[in-house]
């Protein structure tokens, strides 16, 4: 959504870091600050929301500057540092986000790129069983609501009151339609992740490899390498039209493919 707001990126250290900010809150643009070392003080006013009313209108203090706040104003701090401080005092004002790339993240990352290459009808089956599932649970929750109102709103001896009775009857017939629906797809699921797993050997050996070229940068900065390039590596892999008679052999060769392309 970032895309259609009015975006400016700039550095802690900018010369005229303080004016881009003071413009960012009076024309309601989203500014990412980037390197971010700490929270300046002249941004605490901004994350706890120091507004004061003036007619129809707000302002807020940034410095010495009493400035317009427009309401579309966005604020996001960014940093390289994978452990940042933050203060105690702005810890419960700012909301952490951690894009560092882990281990298992990455491996589920490149399984599902293998899975959309080698099986692609394996990963759509999985997508729309996951939906049905969701449907059903969505359908089994209404059912639940709508015997507690029905209960709720009946008048009478509850023994004696046949269209309830019935009504109940059926609404306990159709739960245990969907019970029993959910069961087969909670096996169908299971199966499916069990050939899908086949080739989590090619994920978590490719995730190995990313981690130890990317440890190459602690020895010479010339030798640091970016995800997205490595993952442009495996998908390369992945097309390599090699034969293979079993799901084994087609695993050795893209991981023997994509060792060779590292």
């Amino acid at each position: 959504h970032l895309k259609d707001s009015r975006l400016e990126v700039i550095n802690q250290q900018d010369s005229n870091f303080i004016t881009a900010l003071e413009l960012a809150v009076r024309f309601g643009k989203t500014l990412i600050i980037q390197e971010m070392d700490g929270v300046e003080p002249v941004l605490y006013p901004l994350l706890r929301r120091d507004l004061v009313a003036q007619g129809p209108r707000y302002v807020v203090q940034i410095g010495d500057k009493i400035i317009d706040y427009n309401e579309e104003f966005r604020l996001f701090l960014s940093t390289r540092n994978p452990n940042p401080f933050i203060p105690p005092d702005a810890a419960s004002i700012v909301t952490e986000v951690n894009f560092t790339t882990t281990r298992s993240g990455l491996r589920g990352q490149l399984l599902a790129l293998t899975i959309q290459h080698e099986k692609p009808d394996l990963e759509e089956q999985k997508t729309k069983l996951l939906q049905q599932e969701e449907d059903k649970k969505i359908q089994l929750a209404k059912l639940e609501e709508s015997l507690l109102e029905t209960l709720a709103t009946s008048q009478g001896n509850i023994l004696e009151n046949k269209d309830l009775i019935e009504s109940l009857n059926q609404t306990k017939a159709s739960s245990a339609l969907i019970q029993e629906s959910l069961k087969e797809s909670y096996k169908l699921q299971v199966s499916l992740d069990q050939e899908r797993d086949a080739y989590l050997p090619l994920a978590d050996s490719a995730s190995k490899m990313y981690f130890i070229i990317s440890d190459l940068s602690k020895i010479n900065n010339m030798y640091r390498f970016s995800l997205a390039a490595f993952l442009r590596l495996f998908q390369r892999a992945l097309r390599n039209k090699q034969e293979s008679e079993n799901t084994e052999q087609r695993i050795q060769s893209l991981i023997s493919s994509l060792k060779h392309m590292v």
